[in-house]
């Protein structure tokens, strides 16, 4: 609603109040022109490329209809960072609206190979007689895979720092990864069992704390998580994702008090 809400207070910005389109759209713009063509999707978008290389459209409109074509250039902004034939291609750098017709569209194709889970964003500038001043549109590219992790697993984790060292220095449990969807899964125990059967249960009257966290491509991330005295953050250095057979591995950090670990998820 708010992209909408956006480009419709942008084109009227830019019309006078005195004629409108066939749409009810003023067509006198700052400059005089009759016609103005702009993104009728307003300034942004996301494109999740899958492996069966979906294409996106980004539809470009005119506030009126000609009886000829209207071609207008495509000018890669230099805030991109998609790179053009590793994490899309574009097969012309113009648009035509049609005669007779109020719309055109660009069709980016995804390269799946290419793009990553952490994605990037292609800024594309319309320019040309007749274009809306400033009329860019940001299009969030970003890889996405089939998640399929949901199962029991051998736990094993080796912690880099608690209380209770260099006794529970690793420690070997089941666990299961639960299927939230879209990607999104969660575990009973983020600690591997430092919470819920070690010595901070025992100690300090813990008990199991959970992680929801989310994988895409192989790579897992999560925010918004805590334990019983702070956040818990993706360790800084470490890794989590997924590997070729399977294997999941997740290193965490509990920043209240500094308790670290790696837990690697090995399928049952």
């Amino acid at each position: 609603m708010k992209k909408i809400i956006y480009s419709l207070l942008a084109i009227a910005f830019v019309f006078s109040c005195s004629d409108t389109d066939d749409h009810g759209v003023d067509v006198n713009n700052f400059n005089g022109e009759s016609s103005v063509a702009y993104f009728t999707d307003g300034v942004s978008g996301n494109y999740f490329v899958t492996s069966s290389e979906n294409i996106y459209s980004i539809q470009v409109g005119a506030t009126d209809l000609s009886t000829s074509d209207r071609s207008y250039t495509l000018e890669i902004d230099e805030t991109s960072t998609a790179v053009q034939g590793l994490d899309y291609s574009l097969s012309d750098m113009s648009v035509t609206i049609p005669a007779g017709s109020y719309f055109g569209s660009i069709d980016v194709q995804g390269i799946f190979a290419g793009t990553t889970a952490e994605g990037s964003n292609l800024v594309i500038n319309l320019v040309g007689d007749g274009a809306m001043v400033n009329a860019q549109f940001d299009l969030f590219i970003v890889q996405l895979c089939i998640s399929d992790i949901a199962g029991m697993y051998s736990v094993t984790t080796t912690y880099g720092y608690h209380d209770f060292l260099p006794s529970f220095d690793v420690n070997t449990q089941d666990m299961e990864i639960v299927d939230l969807g879209d990607g999104n899964y969660s575990v009973a125990e983020f600690s591997g069992g430092l919470y819920e059967s070690g010595p901070y249960a025992s100690s300090y009257g813990t008990y199991a704390q959970p992680l929801v966290f989310n994988e895409n491509c192989g790579i897992i991330t999560w925010s918004g998580q805590q334990d019983f005295w702070g956040n818990i953050i993706p360790l800084p250095g470490g890794t989590n994702g997924v590997d070729s057979n399977g294997v999941v591995t997740i290193s965490w950090y509990a920043d209240g008090y500094g308790e670290n670990g790696v837990s690697v998820y090995t399928p049952l």
